[in-house]
């Protein structure tokens, strides 16, 4: 894999290149550095310093970011799919639009990274700590973030088909007009957490905390798990059953409590 300096770099993206495949860039102090569009495919950034540079459309498919430092990054409509990131520094980065298929995370620590709109479809973010992460309009299907410490998070408008939550950390997060089908929040921690006007088609929350959560305008119920003894608002899920009651059927499945009234 070929060495290349940072001002060499610089140089000949100043001159118009683009394309920087297969390079070793490892450790290289790029802060502050103004490079979108540019074609970084399957290149080495361990332990680069990208703070606050500006890589907007950028292609990192493949590309090995480990212990990289991406805070405050703009990385808007990046390509980072099966790019290996592990304790990668993601504080306040600006992921939105990014297509971030299979991208595996794993222990990351950062504040408020912006995933607004992006395409995570089949991610791995097991045991991250993203705490106020913004997720709005993103894609998570399919993707994996048991015992992730999520809390504060903001997942308004975001589908979350078939996505795995189990024991995840969720307090006070925001599900709003989020799309769920067959979402796993099984022992998930969901207390004060906001799923006002959600779709909850085959959602399990077995042995989830719903303490305090909002369920206000929610309407689609289809084959439900809720925890065994849940005490929220009985009269609305009451009222919700005589109304709809073809769209409703709280169903546990094998080992599982649904509600009783």
């Amino acid at each position: 894999m070929k060495r290349m300096s940072a001002q060499d770099l610089l140089n000949h993206y100043e001159a118009g290149q683009r394309d920087f495949l297969l390079l070793d860039l490892s450790g290289l102090d790029l802060r502050g550095a103004s490079l979108p569009y540019m074609n970084l495919m399957g290149v080495d950034l361990v332990g680069a310093d990208l703070s606050g540079a500006d890589l907007s459309n950028a292609d990192l498919s493949g590309a090995d970011l480990t212990r990289a430092n991406l805070s405050y990054c703009n990385l808007s409509g990046v390509e980072l799919s099966h790019a290996i990131v592990g304790e990668a520094n993601f504080t306040c980065a600006n992921l939105s639009g990014g297509i971030l298929n299979g991208l595996i995370l794993g222990r990351e620590d950062a504040q408020g990274p912006n995933f607004s709109e992006a395409n995570l479809t089949g991610a791995r973010l097991i045991e991250v700590q993203l705490p106020k992460a913004n997720f709005t309009g993103a894609n998570l299907t399919a993707a994996d973030l048991a015992y992730s410490h999520l809390t504060k998070a903001n997942f308004s408008e975001t589908f979350l088909l078939g996505t795995f939550l189990k024991q995840a950390n969720l307090a006070g997060a925001n599900f709003r007009d989020a799309h769920l089908l067959g979402t796993f929040f099984v022992e998930a921690c969901l207390s004060e957490a906001c799923f006002e006007n959600a779709s909850l088609n085959c959602v399990n929350f077995y042995h989830a905390d719903l303490n305090q959560v909002n369920f206000d305008l929610t309407t689609d119920y289809k084959r439900l798990v809720m925890p065994t003894g849940y005490g929220g608002d009985r009269c609305k899920f009451r009222q919700l059953k005589e109304n709809r009651q073809e769209n409703v059927a709280v169903k546990p499945p094998v080992q599982a409590h649904s509600v009783h009234w």
